[in-house]
């Protein structure tokens, strides 16, 4: 059964409960429920239809076991996002706060880095939309419901191997911890825009609902629950928003805002500093699993090709490689821009303008001749180098990688004689 009819459910549930319509809610969560291997987005309804109707300590339970069940079966969001609404009700329990914490904290012995986030299991019987309402009171409706969310035997009630939470499982318990007290939980009305293209990000967003979009509401380019989204905008090289990202109703999301990140920077003293790390851990582990200089490796081999650069932190306007010169290594841009210039008779021509992803001073590497051009770091950012004597050695392990440095660094060639071509076209014009 597809997950369409799952989310056909919880939407008719939702428009019940937003139109005051709570029987017509319960029923359909009733009639439904059994019909579940994991059903706790249900669950969640009955918490929310048991506060509605005043019922606060009984919804409290339900959001424990809820909050509780995501954590353990390796959802960090949605665990989140019923810990928050749990808050809502009562925020003097922070006990979850901490089972959290102590389950995706950096030396949590249940993280596992190459666990992936699991699909909600589909309906395992045919869901049915539409329900007739017996007589039951509502009273007696809210009681059946209560007992079968507190029910634990659909729920996983220890932690399994876990997939870390983006940025967040980073941190060491004592300021993870923090951080979760500041985090806050959204959920749409309607379709907005959550991030626009070419602005900076003013806050750092995790999905909890899988239905966000990016460019023009395509329903084909949907992020997944825990995506992290802004990151780019922090850090002495942060660039502006991609793409536009937008809700739709009922999206909900995970949002640590500016303030909340001053406010932890005053605090811990350098949060700010550990986004930036942590930003360009995201990067590093971004480039090993897109970049094609790594696109013939596994796993192991990437990481352990990885471990041989060195990170670099380079300023605006420091010269990487002379013109002329001797290519030290290989760089490869993880942010900020480089701009490759050939000089000639007083002139200074820009071949390229490098960015993110881009390698350069492969040609002197593997060609041992000089440098054909010079290349200057315009921004600030941070790069990958590995150096001359030790691209030796990988050449032999990966020879991979060696095709793939000669390759680009023939291209590179052709692409500066080009240039120098056209330019002394346009002295004779």
């Amino acid at each position: 059964m597809e997950l369409t009819k799952l989310v056909s459910l919880l939407s008719k549930v939702d428009d019940a409960i937003e139109e005051s319509e709570h029987a017509k809610a319960l029923a359909l969560v009733l009639h439904n429920f059994s019909k579940f291997e994991d059903n706790a987005l249900l669950r969640e309804r009955v918490a929310i239809l048991l506060a509605s109707n005043g019922r606060k300590k009984e919804a409290v339970g339900v959001w424990d076991h809820v909050a509780r069940h995501w954590a353990n079966s390796g959802h960090p969001t949605r665990s989140l996002a019923a810990i928050k609404q749990m808050h809502a009700l009562r925020p003097d329990i922070t006990m979850l706060l901490d089972h959290f914490t102590a389950l995706y904290n950096i030396r949590s012995p249940y993280l596992d880095q190459d666990a992936r986030l699991p699909e909600v299991a589909p309906p395992t019987e045919e869901v049915e939309l539409h329900v007739a309402l017996s007589g039951t009171s509502l009273k007696e409706m809210l009681d059946e419901a209560f007992a079968v969310s507190i029910d634990t035997d659909t729920l996983v009630n220890e932690p399994q191997s876990l997939p870390p939470l983006p940025l967040l499982s980073l941190l060491p318990s004592e300021a993870l911890r923090r951080v979760l007290d500041f985090l806050e939980y959204e959920i749409f009305a309607d379709a907005e825009a959550v991030l626009t293209k070419d602005e900076m990000a003013g806050d750092l967003i995790w999905t909890v609902t899988a239905d966000f979009t990016i460019e023009d509401h395509d329903p084909s380019l949907r992020l997944p629950s825990g995506a992290l989204l802004g990151l780019s905008s922090f850090g002495r090289s942060a660039t502006t928003v991609a793409r536009d990202v937008y809700s739709r109703k009922n999206s909900e999301l995970l949002r640590l805002t500016r303030e909340s990140i001053d406010a932890l920077d005053e605090e811990l003293g350098d949060f700010r500093n550990r986004l930036s790390t942590l930003r360009r851990h995201a990067l590093t582990e971004g480039l090993l699993e897109r970049h094609p200089m790594f696109a013939e490796l596994d796993d192991t081999d990437r990481v352990e090709l990885m471990r041989r650069f060195v990170g670099l932190r380079v300023s605006q306007g420091e010269k990487l490689i002379e013109q002329d010169g001797q290519s030290p290594g290989i760089f490869v841009v993880l942010d900020g821009e480089v701009d490759i210039l050939r000089s000639e008779e007083g002139w200074e021509i820009t071949i390229a303008t490098l960015s993110a992803g881009d390698v350069f001073g492969e040609v002197g590497v593997v060609s041992d001749r000089d440098a054909l051009a010079g290349c200057k770091m315009t921004t600030p950012g941070h790069l990958l180098f590995l150096s001359r004597e030790e691209f030796g050695s990988v050449a032999d392990q990966y020879p991979a990688v060696a095709k793939y440095a000669v390759n680009l660094a023939n291209e590179r060639m052709e692409d500066v004689e080009t240039t120098l071509s056209a330019q002394d076209l346009a002295e004779v014009e």
